[in-house]
């Protein structure tokens, strides 16, 4: 780029990198806050070539733009898994003004003609073969807070209100922005009203979407030529693809010669193809609808209804068998299917399994794609470029192993990766650590763990084969017929005694404490601790994402460093002093250059005042308290949005901590009227009391009618419970009891436990969809149920009943939940100590160790210290809902006691 700027003799061209983009700016550029935009799109292979006569048209017209600045970050944009709005915008211009935008839209159509890109779903295109397309967005708009507690920049209307500037999948310009082609026909509205059907290939009527991404849809469908119906899966040109030339077209018609090869080898493994075809430059193909779910799914419905994944001895033997059947028949074809996992393994009602999805098989040796599913993925393989030689049949047999894992327990092998590589622990020493731990409650994991392991060996040749895999199954079947109950487990994996968990937890609090202070940065004025992608763009001194939460934890280890000091788990005590200071005041004088006043606990700006009065106290800072404060005194107390994480409930339930911190009647003054704006707020129905974000507001969660504790009824009968207690008005406690009868109403017990829809719209179409963690489902509910029950004298025994079946929700998620407090281990643990510490009941206590165990078996080194990983279990980050704060406060808890964070109790 800057070669091209220096062959066109033009001066004052800044060439900027950065993170993802190249921005290119002349010094004299017009800077327009939104308007129309153009965007060009490219292939890693075109990127080169479109940049290079895009660049000479735009340096002549003194345009500023920017482009994805490396091969790589163009692959990413047209990766089938790139967001459906974004895909494909290799290079966005910046016009001057609407008559330069037509003249570069034409200009910069004639340079690129003809070369290769995918369409850009948010856009239209400039001609209907063009490369060339547009639309109408921000510029170089002013970042401004939502009300969701995000930085984005917005729209302005003619009205000069701001609004949203929307990146969906389809052409949607704001109705005031006109047409900047008049004479050009109009793009069709997208119409909310019911479309005729869709008839591809004059052969196949499309009934509904499976699923949307950027590389097509799967859809539907009935042939009309034969009255059956079809599974119809599309490939858009040019998504996917990469330097090797290839891309998802060239995937899906691998993927149908290979349906053929096997349909006439082994009719009953995988749907029979019905036809491939073209249409308007995507690929389809058309096989047989199989009815059932993907193993994966199937594998959630039973956790869901029956807290197990495999119902029985006889059921996990036939599940196993097929398995090893599936992978043996892709051998025996010469093939190695790369991605062998419960996503392409299909479950038929009878108990039959097939596999789909075959993009990814190639015979060894052959130079192909090969994408893999994270912790079914060999170590070989995990280190082979995207494109190269396919590899021999024992990355399967991986695969295979932790998909047996999965059928058996719902548990994915999956284990951020320990940095620096020199320091990896062997995965098998990993793994052997979670079969274990699993073992100990699932039979089923106990008898096949040989099989498990053998298959899983680090090393290639180590791999059980699958004719001893077979073997082994026969073993456990005997003659054919399930195992019976007395056969004796192999003695490799007899119960024994669990090993005592303590030292690991005082490891992973120490290290983790540790880890915070090493990584604050101080220096850096945007963010305390680096975040990721979603993170970094939202508010940097809340809870959520920002370094609220690990100021709070900072100034609990610092409370209780006598205490972490007896148990071996306290970083030096200056440096957790003089870190917790650092991270405080980073924090306060960052609170004083951001916009904005949200008041939710969350990702509002509750939260960081608490963390800073926590940390005043910890310090003995009365300054810091003082500015504390007087954060939380000018922090609204009614607000539109009336939950927890977002709004008015957050709001009351700081001004509770604040006063009885501070015993200053003005916070509690502040807390009631934060009550009596939530008793204004709620919304009576045929199912119970509700507070729903109105329709109008402008927020994500406008028109929610939630159940849990983050945006709904636990959050804000809780808030309300509490302040009862702390103003002894009876209005309050009667509206957190009627809370309770309405989550009573809702709830779905079963024998996985006591679960919730999110909202009352589930509730009402009876939806299958149910929720355990702390935001949305049963560890939420719980935490406010446990608290009315107690509140009442523990009398009502269908409340506690309603507790003890949460416990049990969450206590089955324990296989499958990650590591993080909002929707994970740790925030379900704080749900189980609350029920322990309010029941009496030592049961919730073990419970919680246990979910603490499986949350220590997902650690990660990362530089010598064990670490808990975010929720993705791919990274380390120090924020708290997502991150290692949250579960550095429950480990905190664990250890040394006190009341939960977050609530205004004693």
């Amino acid at each position: 780029m800057r070669a091209a700027v220096a062959r066109s003799g033009a001066s004052g061209w800044s060439v900027e990198p950065g993170a993802f983009w190249c921005h290119v700016v002349p010094a004299d550029a017009v800077r327009r806050a939104q308007g129309w935009k153009l965007h060009v799109s490219a292939t890693p292979l075109s990127a080169p070539l479109v940049l290079a006569r895009a660049a000479e048209v735009l340096i002549a017209h003194g345009a500023a733009f920017k482009f994805a600045g490396s091969p790589a970050r163009v692959a990413a944009l047209v990766s089938g898994r790139s967001a459906r709005g974004g895909g494909g915008k290799f290079l966005t211009v910046y016009p001057a003004d609407d008559d330069r935008f037509r003249l570069l839209a034409e200009e910069l159509h004639r340079a690129t003609a003809g070369l290769p890109g995918p369409a850009v779903l948010s856009d239209r295109r400039y001609r209907p073969d063009s490369q060339v397309s547009y639309r109408y967005g921000v510029f170089t708009g002013v970042r401004e807070l939502t009300e969701d507690g995000g930085f984005a920049a917005r729209l302005t209307d003619p009205e000069g209100r701001p609004v949203a500037d929307e990146r969906n999948a389809w052409f949607s310009p704001p109705a005031w922005a006109g047409d900047p082609f008049p004479d050009r026909p109009a793009a069709a509205p997208r119409s909310t009203a019911a479309a005729r059907p869709v008839l591809l290939a004059d052969r196949y009527v499309v009934s509904g979407a499976i699923q949307h991404s950027n590389k097509g849809g799967v859809f539907r469908a009935e042939d009309t030529r034969t009255g059956a119906q079809v599974v119809v899966k599309q490939a858009r040109p040019h998504v996917g693809a990469g330097l090797e030339g290839l891309d998802v077209r060239d995937l899906l018609r691998r993927e149908a010669s290979l349906l053929a090869r096997f349909a006439t080898a082994a009719h009953d493994v995988v749907p029979q193809p019905v036809e491939v075809f073209e249409q308007q430059g995507s690929v389809f193909l058309a096989t047989e609808s199989v009815p059932g779910a993907t193993l994966r799914r199937t594998v959630a419905e039973r956790l869901a209804e029956d807290g197990a994944a495999c119902p029985d001895e006889r059921t996990a033997g036939s599940l196993v068998w097929q398995l090893i059947e599936l992978v043996a028949t892709a051998h025996g074809l010469g093939v190695t299917l790369h991605d062998f996992n419960p996503n392409n393994v299909m479950v038929t009602p009878d108990g039959r399994l097939l596999l789909i999805d075959l993009e990814m098989a190639a015979a060894p040796g052959e130079r192909w794609v090969l994408g893999a599913t994270p912790g079914y993925t060999a170590p070989e393989l995990r280190a082979a470029d995207q494109v190269a030689p396919a590899f021999p049949p024992a990355v399967d047999l991986y695969a295979l192993g932790a998909t047996v894992l999965h059928a058996l327990s719902g548990a994915d092998p999956l284990f951020a990766p320990d940095r620096p590589v020199a320091d990896a622990r062997p995965d098998e020493e990993r793994l052997a650590g979670l079969v274990a731990l699993l073992a100990r409650d699932h039979p089923l994991v106990r008898r096949f763990a040989p099989l498990v392991r053998g298959l899983m060996r680090d090393a290639a040749e180590d791999r059980w084969s699958l004719e001893r895999a077979r073997t082994f199954v026969t073993g456990l079947r005997g003659d054919g017929g399930p195992a019976p109950a007395s056969v004796t487990a192999p003695a490799a994996t007899r119960e024994a005694e669990p090993p005592d968990p303590s030292p690991t937890r005082t490891r992973l609090l120490r290290d983790g404490l540790a880890h915070l202070l090493a990584t604050l940065r101080p220096d850096d004025p945007e963010r305390l601790w680096s975040s990721d992608s979603f993170g970094e763009n939202c508010d940097p001194v809340a809870v959520q994402h920002g370094s609220a939460g690990g100021v709070a934890v900072l100034a609990r280890a610092l409370r209780h460093a006598d205490a972490l000091d007896t148990a071996g788990a306290a970083p030096d005590r200056t440096a957790l002093r003089e870190g917790l200071e650092t991270a405080a005041r980073w924090t306060a004088d960052r609170v004083d250059t951001l916009p904005g006043h949200l008041p939710g606990l969350h990702f509002g700006r509750s939260g960081t005042a608490w963390a800073l009065l926590d940390a005043a106290h910890a310090l003995d800072d009365p300054d810091l308290a003082g500015r504390a404060a007087e954060l939380a005194l000018t922090l609204p107390v009614r607000w539109p949005n009336p939950d927890v994480c977002h709004g008015a409930a957050g709001s009351g339930l700081a001004q509770l901590h604040f006063w009885r911190a501070t015993s200053d009647p003005r916070f509690l003054d502040r807390a009631a009227q934060a009550a009596e704006g939530l008793l204004e707020a709620g919304r009576r129905t045929p199912e119970g009391l509700f507070w729903p974000v109105p329709e109008d507001f402008g927020s994500a969660l406008a028109g929610a009618w939630h159940y849990g504790f983050a945006h709904g009824v636990a959050g804000a009968g809780t808030f309300l419970l509490l302040a009862a207690g702390a103003t002894g008005e009876e209005r309050y406690r009667a509206a957190a009891v009627e809370a309770g009868a309405t989550l009573a109403a809702a709830a779905r017990g079963g024998a996985a436990g006591v679960l919730w829809p999110v909202d009352r719209a589930r509730h009402l179409s009876n939806s299958p969809e149910l929720a355990r963690h702390w935001c949305s489902g049963s560890s939420g509910v719980g935490t406010f149920l446990v608290r009315l029950w107690a509140s009442e004298g523990g009398a009502d025994e269908g409340l506690l009943a309603l507790v003890d079946g949460a416990a049990r929700a969450v206590r089955a998620g324990r296989v499958t939940d990650s590591p993080a407090t909002c929707h994970g281990l740790a925030g379900n643990a704080e749900f189980l100590l609350d029920a322990a510490g309010l029941t009496g009941d030592a049961r919730h206590r073990a419970d919680a160790e246990l979910l603490v165990e499986h949350l220590a078996a997902q650690a990660v080194l990362r530089d010598g210290r064990l670490l808990v990983p975010d929720e993705n279990r791919r990274t380390v980050l120090a924020e708290y809902a997502t991150g290692l704060a949250g579960s550095l406060s429950l480990l905190l808890r664990l250890h040394c006691g006190g009341p939960r964070a977050w609530l205004p109790e004693g």
